[in-house]
């Protein structure tokens, strides 16, 4: 064996030796282990000598150099610890170990961070600051409702007492229409409806913007955005439900719309449905009576033209021209009064009869009925299948809608709603002499609803219960346009209605609604309808 090799090994052994007798006084626990190796050292260094392995001058030559390296050594760690003194120390973390952390930390500072993050820019602006002029401009909104709707009909209701107006003119007569001539009053029906509407409106500058929604529903059907569920698959119908410009004056007590506009007017669905839409021209005028804030106590002035059917080889377009003044108050203590009186005049509205073998006069039966107007044929010829329906009267609608609000105790409130009007183009002499018949004089429509809740629906939580009655005679109102749910729609109708809202989130309204309609001169026709609604906005 070559000397070498014995003195790597007796250096190894001396430096243990002397590492272990410096870090002696490093731990109380580790000292009777270090005292061992130690003497184990010594003992081995001790044989190699006696055996002549190593000389005893070359062991302790190699016993001092370990010493002189483990002294430098032990004052190199020494002056480097003052250095570092008050230094935190990281020790080596593994990939996967730091990937956990990392994982950990995102879910636990994750949502409140980045909800921090959200509410400051969208307090500075900064992400809509980001987004293209255009898209700045543009406010978009929508919803979607999903409905179950039962409709059970009165054990006397008599079939057959009632016809569909608008698929006999759609056929040509009662009797090319066949079964479909009759409006069902006796099979009881459970429907399941949806409705979308989707919109935006643009600000332009100025006070200029304009507004464009869609929404399903059957496109000839005006008072009515549902689709029912049940047609095998098939797709559902989208229109255009409003397309307008509107311009604000700088002072905002002047508004001007153009087109196909939201209702314009204070007003209940006695006269208009909520889901109807006016296609024309109208403008409001507020005027200020307090000092406090712009629309606290004031009065308003509307006016509105709407041409309701034009015919293109005729001058008598039909036309809807209206006006209303009011006054909307409104107290310090969220108290609020609401009185507007309207007149509403439809032109050209009566039909006419054809003379004999003609068509010309065809146009005067308007394009959509619900049911409850006094009507006659207007169809002059020899062949008895033929049929073609027409209003008998004229309607030139006087309405006063008031409602009233009171702030109760702990963010409750009542709140007061009644409606009446009275159609004041009727004219007996004139209907008998369109029709042939004396029809007596209907002519009058009221409603009223009391209603109690929290104040205001913008909350979980939150809701409001209502109890109305209705009653509406034949010719009071237009029956194409009035409220098409209270006895599936329509006219010559009295009865009462119970509504119950609740807010199943900030933006999901739960809405349960029982209507109880019955007729006033016709045919038996009674009519229960509920309705279970879910809605969301956004």
């Amino acid at each position: 064996m070559s000397s070498k090799p014995h003195c790597l090994v007796v250096s190894s052994l001396c430096a243990l030796l002397v590492c272990g007798t410096a870090n002696a006084a490093a731990s109380s626990a580790e000292t009777r282990n270090l005292t061992e190796l130690r003497n184990t050292v010594v003992n081995l260094l001790n044989t190699l000598v006696e055996r002549g392995v190593v000389t005893r001058e070359q062991a302790q030559a190699m016993v001092k150099d370990a010493q002189t390296k483990a002294e430098a050594e032990s004052a190199a760690m020494a002056a480097q610890e003052k250095a570092e003194e008050g230094a935190v120390r990281v020790p080596y973390v593994p990939e996967i170990v730091k990937d956990q952390i990392r994982k950990e930390v995102l879910a636990e500072l994750g949502p409140s961070v980045t909800k921090e993050v959200v509410e400051k820019a969208r307090s500075e602006d900064t992400l809509r600051a980001a987004l293209p002029d255009w898209v700045q401009r543009m406010r978009w909104s929508g919803d979607v409702r999903v409905r179950a709707q039962g409709d059970v009909f009165a054990d006397g209701n008599v079939p057959g007492g009632y016809l569909d107006f608008n698929n006999i003119n759609d056929k040509g007569g009662a009797t090319k229409a066949g079964l479909g001539a009759l409006v069902n009053v006796s099979e009881d029906r459970e429907r399941l409806r949806a409705r979308l509407r989707f919109g935006f409106d643009v600000d332009m500058g100025s006070g200029w913007s304009a507004a464009m929604r869609i929404a399903t529903g059957t496109l000839r059907d005006a008072v009515s955005t549902n689709q029912t569920l049940g047609n095998y698959g098939a797709r559902y119908t989208i229109g255009v439900d409003q397309a307008y410009l509107r311009w604000v004056s700088p002072q905002k007590s002047f508004n001007a719309s153009a087109g196909r506009i939201p209702n314009p007017w204070m007003s209940t669905d006695l006269v208009f449905d909520p889901d109807l839409m006016f296609e024309g021209a109208a403008a409001n005028y507020r005027l200020n009576l307090g000092s406090g804030e712009r629309y606290a106590h004031n009065i308003f002035a509307t006016i509105g033209a709407f041409p309701l059917q034009e015919i293109e080889l005729s001058a008598h377009d039909k036309w809807l021209y209206a006006g209303q003044l009011g006054i909307d108050w409104r107290t310090s203590g969220g108290h609020r009064f609401c009185l507007g009186a309207a007149y509403y005049d439809y032109r050209n509205i009566a039909g006419q009869a054809n003379a004999p073998d003609s068509v010309l006069l065809d146009y005067t039966a308007p394009p959509f009925f619900q049911r409850g107007n006094t009507v006659f044929d207007i169809r002059n010829d020899t062949d008895n299948t033929t049929n073609l329906y027409a209003l008998a009267s004229d309607f030139e609608l006087a309405d006063v809608t008031a409602s009233a609000e009171w702030r109760m105790f702990s963010g409750y409130r009542i709140g007061v709603t009644a409606d009446y009007v009275k159609n004041l183009g009727y004219d007996a002499e004139k209907i008998l002499a369109r029709t042939g018949r004396a029809v007596p004089e209907r002519s009058e429509g009221y409603q009223a609803e009391l209603g109690f809740g929290s104040y205001a629906l913008d909350q979980q939580g939150m809701w409001r219960a209502a109890v109305g009655y209705r009653y509406l005679e034949r010719d009071a109102v237009l029956d194409a346009f009035t409220d098409s749910d209270f006895r599936l729609g329509g006219t010559d109708v009295k009865g009462y209605t119970l509504t119950l809202d609740y807010m199943l989130t900030p933006r999901v309204t739960g809405r349960l609604r029982y209507l109880s309609g019955n007729e006033i001169d016709g045919p038996p026709f009674g009519v229960d309808v509920i309705q279970l609604d879910v809605n969301a906005q956004f």
